[in-house]
């Protein structure tokens, strides 16, 4: 395959995604609710497996490091095959984000930075990194795209704000520490709003939040 067939199979693909975005009446403005909601259920998949199997982390290991697999053939096919790529975005469209019609798939960042906080932190921490990123994120999106009026950057204040007291109220269902919570909700909230550049809010925000909690239960107790 030449760079110009890949630059075709990537446009047809683009194509399709924006035909079927027109066809439901999607503006870029609004929020894809479908995409949020995949996040969120993949995410309390994990959390569930974490608490469940508590102290091993295999189970959660075993089904990210799988989802995170699955991610990466899937990007592979759709870059180097146009019958896959019209696949993916006739059937997996919806989840997509703008982003995703030239480079890898946010799910892919997803799938290896929650990977990551599970491996690395404890399981406490992993488990408020996983909900900053799987219900804080949404949260943010869907408050601040329908109430945001104060805005940092390209962020809203309101979308913060439910980001952060969501995330606060999740976490001390697991972690019984109001100090260690509220940390991980303010680190997670903070670092979506910033959005730093060149890093995935899907990587910084869940090690920001796991992070902050480790550092808390270093300064408070738990």
């Amino acid at each position: 395959m030449t760079g110009q067939d890949e630059r075709n199979n990537w446009s047809e693909g683009c194509r399709e995604h924006e035909a079927g975005r027109s066809a439901g009446g999607e503006s870029g403005r609004q929020v894809n609710y479908r995409r949020k909601l995949w996040h969120f259920a993949s995410g309390a998949v994990v959390v569930g497996s974490l608490v469940l199997f508590a102290p091993s982390k295999r189970w959660a290991i075993v089904i990210l490091a799988t989802g995170l697999a699955l991610m990466l053939v899937i990007d592979i096919v759709r870059y180097f095959s146009r019958r896959g790529k019209r696949l993916f975005w006739r059937h997996l469209g919806f989840l997509a984000s703008e982003k995703e019609k030239r480079g890898p798939t946010t799910s892919l960042y997803y799938a290896a930075s929650l990977l990551l906080c599970v491996i690395i932190f404890p399981t406490f921490a992993a488990i408020g990194g996983v909900i900053s990123l799987a219900a804080g994120d949404p949260a943010a999106a869907i408050v601040g795209g329908r109430y945001g009026r104060l805005r940092i950057g390209g962020k809203s204040i309101e979308g913060g704000l439910a980001n952060a007291v969501l995330t606060f109220a999740l976490i001390l269902i697991f972690v019984r520490s109001y100090p260690v919570a509220a940390s991980g909700a303010l680190a997670g909230a903070v670092v979506e709003m910033l959005s730093i550049p060149y890093l995935d809010d899907n990587v910084t925000v869940p090690l920001a939040a796991g992070g902050a909690m480790i550092a808390a239960v270093a300064l408070f107790g738990m």
